[in-house]
C-alpha cells in the first residue's frame, strides 16, 4: 500500500473502538494508587467496564487480583485500547509495541513531551505510529469517558447516566471539571475525550466523528490550538451546521498563549485567524465553562430565539431598568409592545407603580400566580417579541410566603407557562442572600426543579442575555433567509 492510502486508511478510521473497545491494556498498572499517576486500572474495574482489561507491569505478578503481562504481545487477544502511564521517555518502545501489535488506539497519559520541553519524544512517537494501524490520544491527556461502555478516567462506582452531550478537549482536568459542573445542572455526557497535545488524533476529527453520533445532540469543545487550518475551520461549518458546536478557546491573550504553551505544548498562531473568522463558522463561542454549560443546556432545552427581541416580565422598577441595559449592551433589542397588549396587560395590574410597555414592571401583583402566568402569556404573544426573560428574587418568595412550600409551588407554576408558550423561555434568579443556608438550600431546590422542567436558570442577568444573544445568532447563522 502506498504511502498517502496508509495515511487516508489511518485518519479515517472509525474512532467506535476507542469509546466502545472491547479489550484495554493498561501500561504501568501499579497495585499501589500512586499521586503521580491515574489509577486507571482499578478505576476501570470500579466502574463496571464491560469489556476485558489486561495490567500490564513487569515488576508484580498481579494488580488488583489480575494477572499482569509483562508486555503487549503476551496478551492473548486482540487489544483496542492502550493506556500508557509510564513516564515520557519509557513511551517510544510501547508505542513500537503497539504498532506491531496492532492496537487500534493508544491514549498517553504521560506528559513531558513538547509542553515539557521534548518535541523530540512527541514527533519520535509520531513517526512510528505513522505508517502503523495505530491512532495516538495525546499525549499528556487521561483519554475516553463514556458511561454506556463503562469507560472512565474518574474514580466512581459507575459513571453518570448517558446523555447527548459530546465534548472534546485538550485539557484533562477541564475535562473532569466541566463533566462535574454541567452534571450538577443536569447535563450528562455521551462522551467526552481528553486529547492532550493532539500530536496525531485531532480536535476536528473529533468532532467530526460526535456530528455523526446519533446519540449526541449537542457539542461542546475546549480547544487551545486549532491545528488543520483550512481543514479545520471547514470542519467547523460543516459541523455547525448540523449540530450546535460550543466552543472555548484557551490561550485567546498574550498570557493565555504562554500558558497553553506550557500546559500542551499549542501554539497561538492560528489566534487571529480564530477571533476574525469563528462567528462566521457558526460556531458559538464562550469565555469559560460557566458559559459553556449556560450554552449546552440552553440548547437541549430551548428553540432558538428567531430574533434578539426579548420581552421582559420583571417584579421591580429597578430591576427592570438594570435588565434593559444589560439586554443593550449584550445587542439584544427591547422592543415596545403593541397597544392593544399593553392594554390587555393593564386590565390585571394598577397604574401605581407598574408597567406594561416592555419591561412589564408587575410591581406587587407579580406575585399573585394568575396574573404573572396571565402577564408572560401575554408579552410572549406580542408580535414584536421572540424570546422571555423573567427575573425573579426569591428572597421575596420566602419574606412573603414563609409557611408555604414556595420552591414546588413557583416551579409548578412556570412548568405550566412553559408548556403553554411557543417562544422560548429564560428565568434569572440572583443569589441575593448567601448566609442563611435553610433559605440556599429551597432557592436551589426551585432552580434544580426549573431545570428538571427543561426552563434554563441563570444567577445574572448579563449570563443569561449572552446566551440569547449567541443562540439567536446561530439560528441566523443556520437559516441566513429568516
Amino acid at each position: 500500500m502506498k504511502k498517502a492510502d496508509q495515511d487516508f486508511a489511518r485518519k479515517n478510521l472509525s474512532l467506535h473502538k476507542l469509546f466502545y473497545p472491547e479489550s484495554i491494556a493498561v501500561v504501568g498498572a501499579s497495585p499501589e494508587v500512586k499521586g503521580d499517576r491515574f489509577p486507571f486500572f482499578q478505576a476501570l474495574l470500579r466502574s463496571g467496564f464491560s469489556g476485558r482489561v489486561y495490567p500490564l507491569n513487569p515488576n508484580v505478578p498481579e494488580v488488583a487480583g489480575r494477572k499482569a503481562f509483562s508486555c503487549l504481545r503476551e496478551i492473548p487477544e486482540p487489544v483496542d485500547l492502550a493506556i500508557i502511564t509510564l513516564r515520557a521517555p519509557h513511551v517510544p518502545p510501547i508505542v513500537a509495541d503497539c504498532v506491531q501489535k496492532g492496537v487500534r488506539f493508544a491514549v498517553i497519559f504521560s506528559s513531558g513531551f513538547t509542553e515539557g520541553g521534548h518535541p523530540e519524544l512527541e514527533e519520535e512517537i509520531k513517526a512510528l505510529v505513522r505508517r502503523g494501524p495505530t491512532r495516538l490520544v495525546g499525549p499528556n491527556c487521561i483519554g475516553p469517558y463514556c458511561p454506556e461502555s463503562g469507560l472512565t478516567f474518574i474514580m466512581e462506582e459507575k459513571p453518570q447516566e448517558s446523555g447527548n452531550v459530546g465534548f472534546v478537549s485538550q485539557s484533562g482536568g477541564h475535562s473532569i471539571t466541566y463533566k462535574t459542573l454541567a452534571g450538577s445542572r443536569g447535563i450528562h455526557f455521551n462522551k467526552i475525550l481528553s486529547l492532550g497535545n493532539q500530536c496525531d488524533l485531532t480536535v476536528h476529527e473529533v468532532l467530526r466523528y460526535f456530528a455523526e453520533d446519533p446519540q449526541i445532540r449537542v457539542i461542546c469543545a475546549y480547544v487551545e490550538q486549532a491545528r488543520g487550518g483550512k481543514e479545520f475551520s471547514k470542519t467547523l461549518r460543516e459541523v455547525a451546521r448540523r449540530k450546535p458546536l460550543i466552543i472555548m478557546k484557551g490561550g485567546a491573550t498574550e498570557v493565555g498563549a504562554r500558558a497553553a504553551f506550557s500546559h500542551t505544548g499549542a501554539l497561538a498562531s492560528y489566534s487571529q485567524i480564530w477571533q476574525k473568522a469563528i462567528h462566521q463558522l457558526g460556531v458559538i463561542l464562550v469565555d469559560d465553562l460557566e458559559e459553556m454549560a449556560d450554552a449546552t443546556f440552553s440548547c437541549l432545552t430551548l428553540d432558538l430565539p428567531r430574533s434578539p427581541r426579548v420581552g421582559i416580565v420583571v417584579v421591580g422598577g429597578g430591576s427592570s431598568v438594570e435588565m434593559t441595559d444589560v439586554c443593550g449592551r449584550n445587542s439584544l433589542e427591547v422592543p415596545i409592545l403593541e397597544k392593544a397588549t399593553q392594554e390587555k396587560i393593564a386590565r390585571n395590574i394598577p397604574e401605581a407603580n407598574t408597567s406594561c410597555k416592555n419591561p412589564v414592571d408587575l410591581g406587587f401583583m407579580g406575585f399573585f400566580p394568575e396574573v404573572y402566568r396571565q402577564s408572560i402569556l401575554l408579552t410572549a404573544a406580542d408580535p414584536n417579541i421572540d424570546v422571555l426573560l423573567l427575573y425573579q428574587i426569591t428572597e421575596y418568595f420566602q419574606q412573603f410566603t414563609p409557611q408555604t412550600d414556595w420552591p414546588a409551588k413557583v416551579a409548578a407554576e412556570m412548568a405550566r407557562i412553559r408548556r403553554e408558550l411557543e417562544k422560548p423561555l429564560v428565568i434569572v434568579i440572583p443569589p441575593l442572600e448567601q448566609d442563611k443556608f435553610e433559605f440556599i438550600t429551597k432557592r436551589q431546590e426551585l432552580v434544580q426543579k426549573l431545570r428538571q422542567n427543561g426552563i434554563p436558570v441563570f444567577p445574572t442577568i448579563d449570563r443569561a442575555a449572552r446566551v440569547l444573544f449567541r443562540l439567536q445568532r446561530y439560528r441566523k447563522f443556520l437559516h441566513p433567509e429568516t
